[in-house]
């Protein structure tokens, strides 16, 4: 298999990324022509519960060392952006709010600085379709909210996958908890639905059996060719 690197520049998943965010900005652009141009998103998501899969996949003893490296390169690869992101919209967005909406977008920027718009969302009984026409400037960093709270567990679950090595567990005990977090998805308000980290845990499930699936076709290909 290849390094991580190397999975990044493969043209496939360049491609996905690509459908992805051309999906995301034609619904932002004209929602009207392109309704369901936000599943963009679900496929982000699928794809990083992919990538996650093959980083994890390469470590042989899952111990304080690999959980220690795998958030670091996490927070150089994501926080210092964010973190400019954020400083820049705090300092010049309230030149151009009224008085009495400062207080709210500074509420905001807390939010989105703890990486948890999604869940100031679903606290606050909004919906993000509704907040994409407010003055709400971070409403889209909801989604990297959900990613980092999948970051802050996919460790764990990887540990009980590791521990069921027979090979008909692991793909059962993914299976129970993607049914788990669709049935959450299906049976939520819209708002939880689409915010929470409960009912997306599903689509990056998806993506790691996506990445088990295809080990087993080179195993059978090797197997048998």
């Amino acid at each position: 298999f290849h390094s991580t690197s190397e999975m990044a520049k493969r043209p496939d998943i360049q491609g996905i990324r690509g459908l992805a965010i051309a999906a995301v900005l034609a619904f932002h652009l004209d929602e009207a022509s392109f309704p369901a141009g936000f599943i963009g998103v679900d496929m982000f998501f699928v794809l990083s519960g992919y990538l996650m899969a093959v980083i994890l996949s390469k470590e042989i003893n899952l111990n304080l060392k690999v959980f220690r490296d795998f958030y670091t390169r996490r927070f150089k690869r994501i926080v210092p952006l964010y973190a400019l992101l954020i400083i820049a919209l705090a300092i010049c967005v309230p030149c151009f709010l009224l008085k009495r909406d400062v207080l709210k977008f500074c509420k905001d920027v807390v939010w989105a600085a703890a990486f948890a718009t999604n869940i100031q969302t679903v606290l606050e009984r909004k919906d993000y379709f509704t907040e994409l026409y407010d003055s709400n400037v971070l409403t889209h960093t909801w989604s990297l909210g959900v990613e980092i709270q999948y970051y802050l567990i996919v460790p764990f679950i990887v540990i009980v996958q590791r521990k069921l090595t027979e090979n008909y567990k692991y793909p059962l005990f993914t299976t129970v908890l993607m049914i788990a977090s669709l049935t959450v998805q299906l049976l939520s308000s819209p708002t939880v639905a689409f915010n929470l980290l409960l009912s997306r845990v599903w689509q990056f499930l998806a993506g790691g059996l996506a990445y088990e699936a295809r080990k087993l076709q080179y195993r059978f290909y090797w197997t048998f060719f």
